[in-house]
């Protein structure tokens, strides 16, 4: 069964790309939730999608320079996220 990603989803993903992260859909979900793995140079992390419905539930990224972490639940804290994410990681 393919993913898929409704409407809120399908930008975060599309933002996610366009931003320079990879992003490696899996073929199969996990339980209920696709788990999309995320990198981009220094980060990394995890996008959880819906199998059900589609939704972005949640997004974990980690800065691997000091390994500080970002999480956020919900479309709109996801972008939120996305929107002041610094190029260099995070300072922490």
């Amino acid at each position: 069964m393919p993913m898929q990603p409704n409407r809120s989803a399908s930008g975060i993903i599309n933002r996610l790309r366009a931003d320079g992260f990879t992003v490696n859909i899996p073929n199969e979900p996990y339980r209920r939730i696709y788990q999309l793995r995320l990198s981009r140079g220094l980060y990394f992390g995890t996008l959880d999608v819906s199998a059900a419905k589609g939704r972005a539930l949640r997004i974990s990224l980690t800065w691997q320079t000091n390994l500080s972490t970002r999480k956020r639940d919900g479309a709109t804290q996801i972008i939120g996220l996305l929107n002041c994410l610094p190029e260099q990681g995070w300072n922490n």
